[in-house]
């Protein structure tokens, strides 16, 4: 008897999903989500705190051009997630607090990574995206503990604060002359960053980009006009001297007398060109 019980309560399910799928509705099969053909957006905490899937699986030809803010906020056990072409926005936390989520493909079409979008994935390992992407937003990647590696592509122009903060496995940054705007603690306590290659430009920069990242070996700086701080900053905080006798600051050839009176950076004891 109890057999049959189990045996009905599988059969109603399995025809509950075929009909909710049916009628455009997203269901979860086998742990994984799965979103109808025809759906346009996502809307806003549409999935939020779920844990009842690991993977997202998008029906049909691509048509979905939104994901709404925090629509997978805190969905722990969400280990990849591969948006559709057609996606162009993604709102804020998107995907913030998804602890489990270690893969992320994002479109061509995405221009905008917003604020929050993936702050605290601590298992996130590799974003892969196209090109387009102009700007990341405030936070995006905060506290992403595991991101190994980031492509920052040739069209990059924002980068806002902390948004890559307490990513404490970066063990390299290389950042496009592109960069127009890099603001304050950006990279704030990457504590294995040791090389970082900052735009080439005379764009200022936002305070204590580098802040806590000590075990940083070499910052280059190719801009042949020397870059200024806000707020009359620095890029390490002004106590940490020991990084600043540590650190080589490279300089474009003929430019290492403007750097070593340049406010902020003469703090170096080492800059080469």
């Amino acid at each position: 008897m109890r057999r049959l019980i189990y045996l009905f309560i599988l059969l109603a399910s399995a025809a509950w999903a075929l009909r909710a799928s049916a009628a455009g509705v997203p269901v979860v099969e086998d742990s994984v989500l799965v979103i109808p053909a025809g759906t346009l957006r996502i809307e806003a905490y549409a999935f939020a705190d779920r844990d009842d899937f690991h993977r997202v699986r998008f029906e049909g030809r691509p048509e979905l051009t939104a994901v709404g803010d925090y629509a997978f906020l805190g969905c722990k056990n969400l280990r990849e997630i591969i948006l559709p072409s057609s996606v162009r926005t993604l709102g804020q936390g998107v995907f913030r607090e998804c602890g489990a989520l270690e893969r992320v493909a994002l479109p061509k079409g995405v221009s905008v990574i917003p604020r929050y979008a993936f702050a605290w994935c601590g298992r996130l390992q590799t974003v892969s995206m196209e090109s387009d992407v102009r700007d990341i937003q405030a936070h995006a990647f905060a506290y992403c503990g595991n991101l190994l590696t980031f492509d920052f592509g040739r069209l990059l122009t924002h980068i806002g604060s902390n948004a890559f903060s307490f990513c404490g496995s970066l063990e390299e940054v290389r950042l496009p002359a592109s960069i127009t705007e890099l603001e304050s603690y950006a990279f704030a306590e990457c504590l294995r960053l040791r090389r970082i290659q900052l735009p080439a430009n005379p764009h200022l920069l936002g305070e204590l980009i580098l802040s806590g990242c000590r075990a940083m070996e070499e910052v280059v700086e190719m801009s042949a006009a020397v870059p200024k701080f806000d707020c009359e900053s620095t890029l390490f905080e002004p106590g940490d001297s020991e990084v600043y006798e540590r650190c080589v600051l490279r300089v474009a050839p003929g430019k290492a007398a403007a750097y070593s009176v340049a406010p902020g950076w003469n703090l170096f004891s080492r800059i080469k060109e």
